[in-house]
């Protein structure tokens, strides 16, 4: 076996576990085998037409088909049918984040602490900003209504009833249910973590590597210090994130049509490996029934 195939088995592999949170959440949502696969396949065909294309002249069709696997009229037919499988992600996730980040960073929003301020929805008698004005400036394309009522739903916000202000909770916007703006957030997070792993990767500088650790316990812990541990890492990176936003905000903000603007960030994430889906994959494949 030669050591390239062997590089490729151990990549399938990976790919194999990586796919099994995934394949969970598109089975959850009812999305068949078919539909996934439609959408895989044409991924596979605008990467590939992406990566192999040389300056000035796009990828072959033969050199596609080569490269993808797929025969030339499969791959004609992906690009004549361009728009059929697009998926917008068409919600005010990012909008209603870059409204939290302005509320809790943005003076004309804070108090003389430099916490948040309760906001009037409309004017304030003081000349103040009001919630609507902090939409205005964060997400002018969006109803203050309408971004008051999601951040409600969320419970990153809330009127208080005797004054009929609005008060923040959160700093940070993180749906709780299964809705496109949930969605957006789980595809973006996922995508920009591999893009990370790629980059470092490829990256043969280490000096130009982006920064991606890893700590854990060496041994474990005991399932009945779970919570404790979860407690603590919620508590530690919290306080990293919040001093992470407020540093962030000291930057300068791009300029339209003047500067180059880059997206960038940081995340964080806890995990816990399932080791119900260890034991699943380690099981030889006559173990699982066939039947109906």
């Amino acid at each position: 076996m030669s050591a390239l195939y062997g590089v490729n088995l151990r990549l399938l592999a990976a790919f194999r576990h990586l796919m099994v949170p995934l394949v969970r959440i598109l089975l959850r949502a009812g999305i068949p085998f078919r539909e996934f696969s439609e959408v895989v396949r044409e991924i596979y065909v605008h990467v590939a037409a992406d990566e192999f294309a040389k300056p000035n002249r796009p990828a072959s069709l033969a050199r596609l088909a080569i490269v993808t696997g797929l025969t030339r009229r499969q791959i004609t037919d992906i690009f004549e049918e361009e728009d059929r499988l697009k998926r917008a992600l068409e919600s005010n996730a990012k909008a209603l984040a870059r409204l939290l980040q302005g509320w809790h960073n943005d003076p004309d929003f804070m108090g003389p602490y430099g916490f948040p301020r309760d906001l009037f929805f409309d004017a304030d008698p003081s000349g103040a900003g009001s919630f609507s004005d902090l939409v205005r400036r964060y997400a002018a394309d969006l109803p203050p209504g309408i971004m008051l009522d999601e951040l409600i739903r969320v419970k990153a916000a809330a009127q208080v009833v005797e004054s009929g202000m609005i008060r923040v909770f959160k700093r940070t916007y993180i749906p709780e249910e299964m809705v496109p703006e949930l969605i957006e957030v789980f595809a973006r997070g996922v995508r920009r973590y591999v893009e990370t792993i790629d980059h470092n990767i490829r990256e043969k500088d280490p000096r130009s590597r982006r920064f991606e650790r890893w700590v854990f316990p060496d041994f474990g812990i005991r399932e009945e210090d779970w919570g404790p541990f979860r407690a603590l890492v919620h508590e530690r990176l919290q306080d990293v994130i919040e001093d992470l936003d407020r540093r962030f905000s000291g930057f300068e903000k791009p300029q339209a049509g003047r500067d180059e603007t880059l997206s960038v960030g940081v995340g964080m994430y806890l995990y816990k490996d399932d080791e119900d889906d260890e034991r699943l994959f380690r099981k030889e494949p006559n173990k699982f029934g066939t039947g109906s």
